[in-house]
């Protein structure tokens, strides 16, 4: 294999749960050219993924250096693993040797056209990184010992641990995800004045409140700092993404949403507390034994399995639990 073409443009936190892929293809093809398709919205994504070449792909342009470099390179293999027309359409301008996707995916005679290889996974009952080595597996390579697969530099980590010493942060701090892109992943800020607070008094930590530069976002991390007490300190809307990436590392614990913060912290290897409401932790949960989902019915580590509910109903009470017991395991 001299070219490999990897095909994820979906969300950041999709990305993240593709690097154990990227991971294992670096590892078998040690002397591959390893690129992947993502979304211009991941920009700065590449910075967690060594030794991978990223082909941005940006709405509402035409996309000509993209499209050249599509169709004009030769590339060995395919990997496609969003089943999006962008996807299907990338994959069989390729005109890779192999051109791979799920069986699932295959379902006109045009998207059968384009791929060469279809592979059976059942993504019901699949975490989605295990969803994703069933593209390898079908395919014959091994994916025993996959590691998380992203990384940050170490003196991104150390310059960023002198940006929080320089605004008061304590060597010892968790971070505080509040918020996401989808309205139904929101628990309130109330809810997090409480962890916030149960966080520096009984963990006895500091809290750094994290976010992205949305108004909303934005606005609600503003109340929970305007009705807390104690170290509680927000780099909401002042991150890119491998600095977020390196304030996790530098922490104790994460306590936050299901987001791509989430699936970052649990790929560092940090200990989690992730709160799910719609979404089905058994697809989207932490994977580490430092990680915990926390639902309306209680916490649990992996596999997860608790029913679905609003955010609402998630007690405070549970996640202080799952706090706890994430932080134990340090």
């Amino acid at each position: 294999m001299r070219r490999i073409l990897v095909i994820q443009n979906k969300r950041i936190g999709d990305v993240i749960l593709t690097a154990p892929v990227l991971d294992v293809l670096r590892s078998t093809f040690p002397k591959a050219n390893l690129s992947v398709v993502m979304d211009s919205a991941c920009r700065g994504v590449e910075a967690l993924l060594p030794e991978t070449e990223p082909l941005y792909f940006y709405k509402r342009r035409l996309n000509f250096h993209f499209w050249r470099q599509i169709f004009l390179r030769r590339w060995d293999l395919c990997l496609e693993f969003t089943g999006t027309d962008r996807g299907v359409l990338v994959a069989g301008l390729s005109m890779a040797g192999i051109r791979a996707t799920y069986e699932r995916h295959g379902v006109s005679a045009g998207r059968r056209m384009a791929f060469n290889r279809f592979i059976e996974s059942d993504v019901k009952n699949r975490h989605t990184i295990d969803y994703h080595l069933d593209l390898l597996k079908g395919l014959g390579i091994q994916t025993e010992g996959a590691r998380r697969g992203i990384s940050v530099s170490p003196d991104r980590v150390q310059a960023m641990r002198e940006f929080l010493t320089g605004r008061g942060v304590g060597p010892h701090f968790a971070v505080i995800h509040p918020g996401a892109a989808r309205s139904e992943k929101m628990w309130g800020v109330d809810n997090w004045i409480r962890t916030a607070e149960f966080l520096t008094s009984t963990a006895n930590l500091d809290v750094v409140l994290t976010g992205g530069g949305h108004s909303d976002e934005l606005e609600q991390i503003s109340h929970i700092l305007s009705r807390s007490s104690g170290r509680i300190f927000s780099v909401a809307g002042e991150t890119t993404l491998d600095t977020l990436a390196a304030t996790l590392a530098l922490a104790r614990i994460y306590v936050g949403v299901d987001t791509g913060a989430a699936h970052m912290a649990d790929a560092l290897g940090i200990p989690c507390a992730v709160l799910f409401g719609s979404t089905n932790p058994l697809h989207w949960g932490p994977r580490g034994k430092e990680g915990r989902a926390v639902g309306a019915s209680g916490f649990s580590t992996y596999p997860h399995h608790f029913p679905k509910s609003s955010m609402q109903e998630i007690p405070v009470a549970n996640v202080e639990a799952a706090i706890i017991s994430a932080l134990s395991e340090s």
